[in-house]
């Protein structure tokens, strides 16, 4: 029994043991304090530039990665070890997991169909223009910094859709704070960026797949044949869950409309479903976080369900789990390996690129719709934040392969830039009085 005691006592602070090394509990633990106060604190400086949150996020996880204060030894090997990168990714992709079904949640179908007349050209434009831009400078990228064993077709396809982002939550939040939401301008960003994330997330299933299922000199057309089988597979299961799963769930909140909260029974229901979609999409051979977004979609938006649904579990997963994400991600972020004239050229010209696609199609696409110039500027701008979706697209993109440590860090730059830009030019493009007489006369 004393010796039991004493084996206890010994793992333990008050015994003179090492806080960090106690056990992996109390390694995560600190490392989540660590991570959360470091994104809040970046929060404040960037809150009074007016930017969104999920810069302080994504800058907090690149302060604390590889670039910054994981260089230095000591702070790697006793907050950050390697032995312990497993259990973070694993807790920071399950949070992922149940964001991309709140970013589902928030895309209604029923609604999409409503704007896509108006919101389609605005839309297309802006995946198109960006999409061929990007494939352009594909090729330089491929020659110079991928990795040769990716077929180039995959590389390409990538390409295109990492710059065809549009971040619809991060647009949805900074439109709510400009109070731009009920203008014209916001109107029809919103509805554009909405069909937009659709698009580019069906997109990326393809291109997932198909690089799962396609690599150079291995399968040939028979892989290429597994990645059509996938996509098929994935559009299927989606008609399953429209067609099979959603009147389930309506009945089951018809039935729970009696109560003051959430039927648990429901709830019990939905979240078994995300984490079930997520593991069937993961063993078919796309990511977990389309099988999650799937069932976001799918929810029933009637009786204010899916706000209710969204309310209970946001915050929860905006700061605590998001931020988890952000640091696995700054952590893989290497931005010492753009260490030379050249590779900050690329990152010049990868950001060039990304703007001008997005700036240019959904502007002209806007002016044609009938806004006039000042509004479809503004629309441009708006649509131009890439923020953490793209930060969300390029962490596949790396865990398949498809792109190397050092394209990564360049495209992670491109994301901040792109997103730490709107704010600014839309307050000098569409200030305060434009918005204020334009709701005067809505």
């Amino acid at each position: 029994m004393l010796q039991a005691r004493t084996s206890v006592e010994a793992g333990t602070i008050l015994s003179g043991a090492n806080p960090l090394t106690i056990s992996p509990v109390a390694l995560f633990l600190i490392q989540t304090c660590v991570i959360i106060v470091t994104s809040r604190l970046l929060t404040f400086p960037l809150k009074w530039l007016h930017q969104p949150s999920v810069v302080a996020e994504v800058l907090g996880g690149i302060v604390l990665g590889a670039s910054c204060l994981s260089k230095i030894p000591a702070f790697k090997n006793n907050l950050f070890p390697a032995a312990s990168m497993p259990l973070l990714k694993l807790v920071a992709e399950l949070g992922l997991i149940f964001y991309l079904f709140l970013v589902g949640l928030e895309l209604d179908p029923v609604e999409l169909l409503k704007v896509f007349k108006k919101s389609v050209s605005i839309s297309v434009a802006g995946i198109a223009l960006p999409f061929a831009l990007g494939c352009s400078i594909a090729t330089v990228i491929y020659n110079e910094y991928a990795d040769p064993t990716v077929s180039f077709v995959s590389f390409l396809l990538f390409m295109g859709i990492s710059m065809s982002i549009t971040a619809f939550p991060v647009l949805a939040r900074i439109l709510t704070e400009r109070k731009l939401l009920h203008t014209k301008v916001g109107q029809a960003t919103i509805s554009a960026a909405a069909v937009d994330d659709f698009i580019a997330w069906a997109l990326l299933v393809l291109v997932i797949a198909l690089i799962n299922n396609s690599k150079t000199g291995e399968g040939g057309a028979a892989s290429y044949l597994t990645a059509v089988y996938v996509c098929l597979c994935i559009i299927a299961y989606a008609l399953f869950l429209w067609y099979a799963i959603r009147p389930i769930l309506r009945r089951l909140l018809v039935l729970s409309q009696d109560r003051e909260h959430l039927n648990q029974l429901l709830l019990f229901v939905v979240f078994t479903l995300v984490l079930f979609s997520a593991w069937f999409t993961e063993i078919i051979g796309v990511q977990a976080i389309f099988g999650a977004f799937l069932v976001g979609v799918i929810m029933p938006h009637e009786h204010g369900f899916a706000v209710k649904l969204a309310t209970q579990i946001e915050d929860l997963i905006t700061i605590v789990f998001l931020p988890l994400f952000f640091a696995y991600s700054g952590l893989n972020t290497r931005l010492d390996l753009l260490d030379d004239g050249k590779s900050w050229g690329f990152v010049f010209l990868v950001c060039v690129i990304a703007c001008a696609g997005k700036m240019i199609g959904c502007t002209l696409s806007a002016r044609f719709s009938g806004l006039n110039w000042r509004e479809s500027s503004a629309v441009g701008i708006l649509m131009n934040t890439r923020g953490l979706v793209q930060i969300i697209v390029l962490n596949v993109g790396l865990h398949a392969g498809v792109i190397t440590d050092k394209i990564f860090a360049m495209f992670v730059l491109m994301a901040i830039f792109t997103t730490f830009l709107t704010v600014p030019l839309i307050a000098v493009v569409y200030p305060y009085s434009c918005m204020y007489l334009q709701l005067l006369f809505i």
